[in-house]
């Protein structure tokens, strides 16, 4: 990584992400596109509290670490913890991924579910599988969420409150990630990391209100590359036609560190694009549609799911493990299988563009975009699909 240039957009924590990404030798340039604490009233944050555990509700879905440990801070300051940490103690506690989860275990607290894929998907569809008709779902939202979101499925048959101990929004001060937009535009940084959704979109919207959404597109269209730390922001990028480059086997920003680390700036934009500029392949989430340069694939919900997996990651060997977990949640025997069939669906879709699809013997499967470019079949010694 000696001397590549990455703009962070982390807010929270972008300073250590930053300090981790010149450890590796890089040249980190640190501009938050959000403000990842706008504060909450605490009489606002008592009344959500107060509605939320009326009569003793079962369980509790805990989205963030921040938004746990903002919760309880708040109810110190309104003298409403003693209720709160009783009533946690006595619930049934899911969380949607590793940072609430280590808020809550710090408290001392249980956590009987983890999702899987860290996701409000994935955490609501366990829920709706878990949680009796008439009972009650308490929903500690992030500081983005605006109403029950996937959480929506629950309602209905059971009870679903909110509680959004925080906020997030557009930094107070833009200085510095306008500064980003500016070099990322000018061609002055190879990547663009981001660890959160919000920090993506807001990532545009700055660059909207200074005049360089357009620009910052076409920079991304060409060598800069859209690094994700998770599927969640790699969908960000990809709502804003932006095809994500780097993203890591683990949604952690470590992983993410590791991950940009092997890989290589392109020349010229790379094997992944076209003589234009454009991606080869850009996936639209909301559609579960792959964008290829001749045509549009429309896929069934899985099949986009594991092609996703392996497109946001070029070049990278995925087990059918990794595929499974991202793209349904399951930890399952049959796993393996359910892959194969989704790839063999996929490619059948696909007509020539699959020998993108590439499968690594007894390994996993990897996207190879200049397989794209190349119009000769893939190595047939990678071809057998790897044992169930």
């Amino acid at each position: 990584m000696d001397g590549l240039r990455v703009g962070v957009t982390g807010a929270r924590r972008g300073e250590e992400t930053a300090q981790l990404l010149a450890r590796h030798g890089a040249r980190p340039l640190l501009g938050p596109t959000l403000e990842a604490d706008v504060t909450v009233d605490d009489a606002r944050i008592a009344g959500e509290t107060h509605a939320a555990l009326a009569g003793d509700p079962g369980w509790l879905a805990a989205t963030t670490g921040a938004g746990v440990r903002t919760w309880l801070a708040a109810a110190e300051r309104t003298g409403d913890a003693p209720q709160l940490r009783a009533w946690l103690t006595r619930a049934r506690i899911v969380a949607r991924g590793a940072k609430a989860v280590g808020a809550l275990r710090g408290e001392g607290l249980a956590v009987e579910f983890v999702s899987p894929n860290e996701t409000d998907a994935d955490l609501a569809a366990w829920l709706r599988g878990a949680v009796a008709p008439g009972e009650t779902v308490v929903v500690q939202q992030h500081g983005v969420a605006g109403g029950l979101g996937p959480y929506e499925a629950l309602a209905g048959e059971r009870d679903v409150r909110l509680v959004a101990p925080y906020r997030c929004g557009l930094p107070a001060d833009a200085t510095a990630a306008h500064e980003l937009i500016n070099w990322a535009c000018d061609g002055g940084l190879d990547a663009v990391v981001a660890t959160s959704a919000p920090a993506v979109h807001n990532l545009f919207a700055l660059a909207a209100r200074i005049g360089r959404a357009e620009a910052l597109r076409r920079a991304f269209a060409g060598p800069l590359a859209a690094a994700a730390v998770g599927p969640v922001t790699a969908a960000a990028f990809e709502a804003h036609g932006v095809a994500v480059a780097v993203m890591p086997q683990r949604s952690r920003t470590a992983e993410l560190v590791r991950a940009l680390t092997r890989w290589q700036p392109p020349e010229g934009g790379g094997s992944a694009r076209t003589g234009d500029g454009e991606a080869r392949v850009r996936l639209d989430p909301d559609r579960s549609t792959v964008h290829l340069p001749d045509r549009s694939v429309a896929l069934a919900p899985r099949e986009f799911a594991v092609t996703a997996a392996l497109a946001r990651r070029p070049g990278v060997v995925c087990s059918p493990q990794l595929l499974a977990r991202e793209s349904w949640g399951h930890r399952d025997r049959k796993d393996a299988a359910q892959v194969r069939t989704q790839i063999s669906r996929v490619r059948a879709k696909l007509g020539p563009a699959a020998r993108a699809l590439v499968t690594v013997r007894s390994v996993g499967y990897r996207f190879d975009p200049e397989a794209l470019a190349d119009r000769t079949p893939a190595a047939s010694e990678e071809r057998a699909d790897p044992p169930a």
